[in-house]
């Protein structure tokens, strides 16, 4: 299994600054999610990943968010699986943004 490429918030920040086409997956629970994510984040919490991966384009870089990083980790892992090679999983999540919330 190839090692998931881990994105820092500041890694985040610069792909959308440079308005390069990013899709923001995130993983938590819909009560986590309206709580504050990431602008323009989809929600697709990680019990549903399996029925939903194809909303997710291949052929675009995505970055996997959660709470911690934990649960993103298990998403980029199963991604990968299914033959997705432009993931990053954003290490520790939500608690260590710094970024825009909405």
């Amino acid at each position: 299994m190839m090692r998931v490429p881990q994105w820092m918030s500041v890694d985040v920040k610069e792909w959308i600054r440079a308005n390069k086409p990013l899709q923001i997956i995130d993983v938590r629970q819909p009560g986590e999610y309206m709580s504050g994510h990431i602008p323009g984040a989809k929600l697709i919490p990680l019990n549903e990943l399996p029925q939903r991966f194809q909303e997710i384009d291949k052929n675009q870089d995505s970055v996997i968010v959660c709470h911690s990083g934990g649960r993103s980790s298990m998403a980029c892992e199963f991604l990968q699986g299914q033959g997705f090679n432009k993931i990053h999983n954003l290490m520790g999540g939500m608690s260590m943004w710094d970024g825009d919330v909405e």
